[in-house]
This record gives structure tokens, C-alpha cells and sequence, in this order.
């Protein structure tokens, strides 16, 4: 591509770094720190952070335009679980022979011993490069001398020659920082859209002209220097039942839209959804995999033979598809090693598997496209624009009568129907290989259910004897069945659980269902358990809820800007029947013997109830979670029914003879 543009002169590179902090700079009194910020006792904090990204010629004949990317931190380690602050990743990109490349890279960590500063410097080997696929090489940085009080300061360049990948800038991260700068410097030649989410907006934001040096047949190119500026910035606190923290964290990001030279080249880079899916389409590893639809034949006849039913046909492609490949812990929009390959091979990818299962559906005549969504831990897909970059699986819907049916062959222990808690994240895109493409909301249809059923005896010297019974339905049951896989055996499971629960004592345990997802799995086991009861002053006290009691509420913050998103409904139930030693009775004491409590619209309930018959005690709970997503105003009444509800079943029941 030939360039109708020129360097006049190269002296505004100097002033690149004008509102940069000096390198090496660190005092003393550097190390004492005064913020609010700390009263949080964050295990590290950002004192300086400053960045840049720079499009310009390259001075390198015919390379054509490029970005370079600026990043300089000073950062003090507060805590020893800060240590990892001392570590950094760089990620490098590559296609074909263009790549990103690391021009220089310094690093120094600061101690602070008496009244003496000590620094030690970034050597080689605390730089690492490592090849993590075809089209992506990471730099891994490693500080030495990392101590409680340490303060770290990195300063590198890099160079990349993909205009479209302006680097993001992340204003909040997991640890607080004072200030944090970035600035970017844009000819008029490459528009760029920009978009900061989270929820805290810049302090500051300076748009001004600059000489950009460039010139072309119809005079010089301006440009423009935009100032992002942002100060006192809390930590960004994770918190049990959300998606990808970087859906709420405040993050820039950039999209270039268009390049355009005078009188020279123009080029579009601004996508709509229609051209994705053309994309997709079109490209080898998606669309190809799904026109040949006679290419898993051999595999796919013998398995559907001449059941004409269409509900039963997709049931036995489905659990086919999932049963011939293995899952290779890999996410992708895109095929790896190709549908066929991956059923002669049994292994694959998520879209060797899911786009195999797309193409055997239309094979047997059951109609069926491909969903590309975001799993719930890499964050939420195309709420900006357009482009497939957000997307990382690939799962497929079915449509049998009036019904649609999402499904996902990677995971083994999901029923036919229902889509792994992964993938429960807002929304996917419908790609058809014609008609329109469409946003799809991606739900949970099964709830997550768990019911505890014990029936024993308590003698007088506080032992409780008798069996226990676990039933696991919904996502619970895909959960347990999943973790069964981590183990050898069912025995050395059992030996696990006895581990954990360090006060039973074992005997007898079984497991069925574990193979059939359509049916609840059971445990079952028998248990002892000395000293369930405390003896004293002629009375025996229990807290009777055996195993499972609500101990942590999941929820802590003072106030939670995101919302609760916890993917399914869920469902507890425990039923409890003990036999009393002869003669004792509860004296109902300290313990209503029904509780209730509720939040507005039933979103959540729970039910407490116990009593006694004869010399049976009967106690029973129920937890319900109605909905799946609790939004940041419900949050404080949330918190307080799981503090209510814990010290509910925190109560002791007092016997007396």
C-alpha cells in the first residue's frame, strides 16, 4: 500500500512523554502514603500511572502507519498477599508476518531498609517471552526483591502495527490507585470510537490539536491529543454470584472505524451485525463446517437409524455428539481441527463440538443454527459494537415444533434442553447460514436444587447415629456429577467428603443416578457423629442442622454497584428426623419453633420449622431463590435476609429430661 503522505520532522517524538512522571525518581517519602484509599486495607496501591498510544508513520519504508503504546506505574506492595502485584503480563499479537514487538522494557523495585534505599533492577531473566498459540506471545515480567512496603515501577514500549488494536486502558483494577493518565495522539486519518464503562466517570478529559508532522498532497495532517485523566480510585472489589469483574471495572476502549488518506486510500472498519455473520459465514471454520452437510454421514446414520420422531432423533445426535468427543478445555467461535476430524479423533474444541452437533441436527432433518456467546467469565459480548472479538463459544439451538432447544455437547452432565451455567450470560447472537441474525437471551431452565434428608437417633452422651440422604438436581446435579470426574473412584469421593466433614464418621455410601442427568443423583451414606450434642446441667444442646448450615453470608459490601447475578434459580430443602433420648423434651427456649422470612415480590423466601412428637424431633428448612439476577438497589435487603437467615440456623435447641 503506498502512503501520499511524508515526515516533515521527527522533534514532536520528545514531547511525547511531556506529562509522563520521571523514571528512577523515588524518594523516602514516597513510602508514606496518606489516602482514604487505604482504609480499605488493600494489599497494594498505584502512587502514579501514565500511559500513551500513539498512531504515526513508521520510519521504516513502505511499513505504513502504526501504534505505539507507552506504560509507566509506580506501585507500593502493602501486603505479602500484594506480592503478585510484582508480576506482569504483555501481550503480543500476531498474524502472519505482522507483529506487535516489545522496543524496551525497565524495572526497578524499591526498598526502603532504615533510611536507606535499596533498588534492584529488572535483569533478563525476570523477563520471559512465551508462545501461547500461533497468534499471540506473552511477556511475562517477574520483579525481584518484592517485600512487604516495596515499591515497584515498570516503564515499556511496544509497537504494534494493527491500528484497529489500540490498547484498552484499565482506569480500575483489584487494587486502588492515586491517579492514573492516559493519553492518546490520532491523525485526522484513522477515526476511532471510544467508550468507557464501569461506573465511575474520568475526573478530567482535555481534547486539544497537535502537530502531527505528516503532511500530504493537500497540506498538512492535524490530529488530535485527548487527556484522560482520573484520581482517587477505589479498588474494584469482586464479590460472590457475578459475571466477568471487567463488565463493571471502568475500562477506555477503542474501535477504529475508519482510515482514510486524502485523495488516497479510504477504508471502512465499522462492522454491522449483517457483515459478522457474512464473516462467519464465510470464513472456513465456521461456515464451512456447517454447508457440507453430508460430511458426518457415516457417523451420524447408524446413530439415529429410522426413528422418525424428531425430539428423539436430536436426543440420540446429542448425547452421540457428546459421548464421541471430548471436550479439550479450549473455548472457540471457530473450529480447531474441523467436525469430522474432531469425531475421528474424539477430541475438539467447543466449536468442533457444537458446530458437529449443528450439522448433524440439519442432516436429520431437525432444523438447528449456531449461537456464538460469551461465557459468563469473559465478560459480556458486543454491548458497543459490532465484531466477533468479544465472543469465545459456540453452542447450537435446535428448533423441534414450536420449541427451541439450546444445547451444549461439550459439557457430559448438561440434559437436553439446557445450556451449562457458563454460558447463562445476557445474550448470544443466532448466526444462520441465511436469513437474519438476531440477539438470543440466554437463560437458565433448570433450577438448582439440593434436598438433605437425615433419619437417626441421639443417645444421652450426645452421639447421633442414623442415615443420611443427598439429592442433587438441576445444576447442582451437573456440579456433582463433574466433580465425581476428579476422582478414581467413588470410595476415594467419600474419603474427600469425610476429610471436609471432619466430625462424621462413614459407613456405607453409595451413589446413584451419577450417569443419568435426568434423574436427581443420590448420595447416601450412614454417619456418627460424637458429641452432636453438649451435655451439661441434665440438658443436651444441638444445633440440628447436620450438614450444609449457612455459616458466610456470600454477601459483604457495604453497597454493590453491579448487580447479583447468580445465573439460576436455586432450591434447598432439609428434612431432619431424630430420635430423643427417653424421657427428654425441647424446652423451646431461645428458638421460635417456625420462622419465615421473605424479601418483597417472594424473590427470595426461607422457612424454618421445627417440633417435637413424642420423642421425635422434626426439623425442617427451605431456601428459595426465585430469580436469577438481584439488581444494586436490592442488594442491602438481600444481604440482611442471609444474616437473618444464618443466625436462624446458628440457634441451639435445649433438651431437658
Amino acid at each position: 500500500m503506498k502512503y501520499i503522505l511524508g515526515i516533515l520532522f521527527s522533534a514532536w517524538i520528545c514531547s511525547v512523554q511531556a506529562q509522563d512522571f520521571s523514571f528512577g525518581k523515588i524518594k523516602n517519602s514516597d513510602f508514606n502514603i496518606e489516602s482514604e484509599l487505604l482504609n480499605s486495607s488493600p494489599e497494594a496501591v498505584v502512587l502514579k500511572e501514565y500511559g500513551y498510544a500513539n498512531v504515526e508513520l513508521s520510519p521504516i519504508r513502505d511499513k505504513g502507519f502504526e501504534i505505539e503504546y507507552y506504560y509507566h506505574v509506580a506501585l507500593k506492595v502493602l501486603t505479602k498477599e500484594g506480592y503478585d502485584e510484582g508480576d506482569f503480563s504483555i501481550p503480543l499479537y500476531i498474524d502472519n508476518n505482522s507483529r506487535e514487538t516489545l522496543v524496551d522494557i525497565k524495572g526497578v523495585t524499591y526498598n526502603l531498609e532504615g533510611d536507606q534505599l535499596m533498588k534492584t533492577s529488572l535483569e533478563k531473566e525476570n523477563v520471559i517471552t512465551e508462545k501461547t498459540s500461533s497468534t499471540l506471545n506473552i511477556v511475562k515480567v517477574a520483579f525481584p526483591q518484592v517485600k512487604e512496603g516495596a515499591i515497584i515501577e515498570l516503564r515499556y514500549k511496544t509497537k504494534s502495527p494493527f491500528l484497529f488494536n489500540l490498547n484498552k486502558w484499565e482506569f480500575q483494577s483489584d487494587i486502588p490507585k492515586l491517579k492514573s493518565q492516559f493519553v492518546t495522539r490520532i491523525p485526522e486519518i484513522c477515526t476511532y470510537q471510544v467508550n468507557l464503562r464501569g461506573g465511575m466517570p474520568v475526573t478530567n478529559r482535555e481534547v486539544e490539536n497537535y502537530n502531527t508532522e505528516l503532511v500530504s498532497e493537500v497540506g498538512e495532517v492535524r490530529g488530535d491529543k485527548t487527556t484522560y485523566t482520573m484520581e482517587n480510585i477505589p479498588a474494584f472489589v469482586s464479590e460472590d454470584y457475578m459475571t466477568a469483574s471487567k463488565n463493571f471495572m471502568s475500562i477506555l476502549s477503542f474501535e477504529l472505524s475508519r482510515f482514510s488518506i486524502p485523495f488516497g486510500v479510504t477504508k471502512s472498519f465499522s462492522m454491522t451485525w449483517d457483515d459478522v455473520q457474512k464473516s462467519l459465514v464465510d470464513n472456513e471454520s465456521f461456515g464451512g463446517q456447517l454447508k457440507r452437510k453430508n460430511q458426518l454421514r457415516e457417523f451420524i446414520d447408524p446413530v439415529i437409524g429410522n426413528d422418525d420422531d424428531a425430539y428423539s432423533k436430536a436426543n440420540k445426535i446429542y448425547k452421540y455428539i457428546r459421548q464421541q468427543v471430548k471436550w479439550n478445555k479450549k473455548h472457540g467461535v471457530f473450529a480447531d481441527v474441523g467436525i469430522k476430524k474432531a469425531l475421528e479423533t474424539r477430541t475438539g474444541n467447543s466449536a468442533d463440538i457444537n458446530l458437529a452437533l449443528v450439522n448433524a441436527l440439519n442432516y436429520a432433518g431437525i432444523s438447528a443454527d449456531a449461537i456464538i456467546l460469551s461465557t459468563r467469565d469473559n465478560g459480556y459480548p458486543g454491548l458497543y459494537t459490532p465484531g466477533i472479538t468479544d465472543f469465545n463459544h459456540v453452542v447450537a439451538r435446535a428448533r423441534i415444533g414450536d420449541t427451541d432447544y439450546f444445547l451444549d455437547a461439550s459439557t457430559p452432565y448438561e440434559p437436553f434442553g439446557n445450556l451449562p451455567l457458563k454460558c447463562i450470560n445476557y445474550q448470544g447472537r443466532n448466526i444462520p447460514l441465511t436469513g437474519n441474525s438476531d440477539w438470543v437471551p440466554l437463560v437458565a431452565n433448570l433450577v438448582s436444587s439440593r434436598r438433605v434428608i437425615f433419619n437417626g437417633e441421639l443417645d444421652e452422651e450426645g452421639t447421633l447415629r442414623g442415615e443420611l440422604a443427598l439429592y442433587s438436581g438441576g445444576y447442582n446435579a451437573s456440579n456433582k456429577r463433574t466433580e465425581f470426574e476428579g476422582y478414581n473412584s467413588v470410595e476415594e469421593y467419600f474419603e474427600n467428603f469425610a476429610k471436609k466433614n471432619t466430625h462424621f464418621f462413614l459407613s456405607n455410601s453409595t451413589v446413584g443416578n451419577r450417569e443419568n442427568e435426568t434423574l436427581l443423583l443420590e448420595e447416601k451414606m450412614e454417619i456418627e457423629i460424637v458429641d452432636f450434642a453438649s451435655a451439661g446441667n441434665g440438658s443436651l444442646q444441638i444445633q440440628p442442622i447436620i450438614l450444609g448450615a449457612h455459616t458466610k453470608n456470600p454477601f459483604n459490601l457495604e453497597e454493590r454497584s453491579y448487580p447479583v447475578d447468580m445465573a439460576a434459580k436455586t432450591q434447598e430443602n432439609y428434612s431432619i428426623t431424630i430420635k430423643l433420648p427417653e424421657g427428654y423434651v425441647w424446652t423451646k427456649e431461645g428458638l421460635q419453633d417456625k420462622i419465615s422470612l421473605a424479601l418483597p415480590e417472594r424473590s427470595a423466601r426461607y422457612i424454618y420449622s421445627a417440633k417435637q412428637e413424642d420423642d421425635m424431633l422434626f426439623v425442617e428448612t427451605t431456601t428459595q431463590i426465585n430469580k436469577s439476577i438481584f439488581l444494586p438497589e436490592e442488594y442491602f435487603n438481600l444481604k440482611e435476609f442471609y444474616n437473618r437467615l444464618i443466625q436462624t440456623e446458628k440457634n441451639t435447641i435445649e433438651l431437658k429430661r
